[in-house]
């Protein structure tokens, strides 16, 4: 019985922590998740498999927590496997639709090994996070030259 408060406290905690908003049945992320590399390659695993509205599944071999808010964020956190380089370490991109509708991405990451691999590793998120961004651009920039302009705004 204890063990079973203990699990419902812990995700009570992560839910209030992680701005989930509860009352209804599907309950989203209020707020998007963050990283706290304070407490290490492991707790973040245990954590952030907790959350609430969490999607976990294995993308490339890599562990894959994927939580949204949609229509406003969506956010990956993967976290890498032994033999990667830069493991251990965790990553998070978050996606942010903007009122233009470009979704901005957005990375930040938690390293736990070597530092010139890890350095590498944070300069190819910020690579693929102005690709992510630019394609979205690229895209809503193409729907608005093919809409008509006698067609309704969306």
């Amino acid at each position: 019985m204890r063990a079973g408060r203990a699990i419902a406290l812990a995700i009570a905690t992560i839910a209030a922590a992680s701005g989930i908003r509860s009352g209804s049945a599907g309950a989203e992320p209020a707020v998007a998740p963050d990283l706290d590399c304070s407490v290490g390659f492991e707790a973040l695993h245990n954590q952030l498999s907790w959350l609430p509205g969490a999607q976990r599944e294995s993308v490339e071999g890599r562990d894959v927590v994927t939580v949204a808010n949609p229509d406003v964020w969506r956010v990956e956190i993967r976290f890498t496997q032994p033999g990667e380089s830069a493991h251990p370490a965790v990553t998070l991109r978050k996606f942010v639709k903007q009122v233009t509708g470009v979704w901005t991405s957005q990375s930040k990451a938690c390293g736990y090994g070597d530092r010139a691999q890890f350095d590498a590793l944070m300069a190819a998120l910020k690579v693929e996070d102005t690709r992510l961004t630019n394609a979205s651009r690229d895209d809503v920039e193409r729907q608005k030259r093919e809409r008509s302009p006698l067609s309704p705004m969306p």
